[in-house]
């Protein structure tokens, strides 16, 4: 009996009343950089606000085509 519709309302309500009981911060932020591991970080830093603190670093390189590419995600407590 019940319709797409219903199903897609119940769906976004749910995840709406998710969010209000627990809030959806991800207080994490991602950079890229071809330069190396040392910028992407750097940038990622700028991107925290100044009373945070750094909770964890996690650093990836990989390949996009021929050339190497550093992601950085730095999770940080406000």
């Amino acid at each position: 009996m019940s319709t797409p519709f219903l199903q897609k309302f119940f769906i976004g309500f749910i995840a709406l009343i998710s969010c209000q009981v627990s809030p959806c911060l991800a207080n994490s932020v991602t950079a890229e950089s071809i330069w190396d591991q040392a910028n992407a970080e750097e940038r990622a830093r700028s991107q925290i606000p100044a009373n945070a603190t750094v909770t964890s670093t996690n650093c990836e390189s990989f390949q996009v085509r021929n050339d190497l590419r550093y992601r950085c995600t730095l999770e940080y407590n406000q």
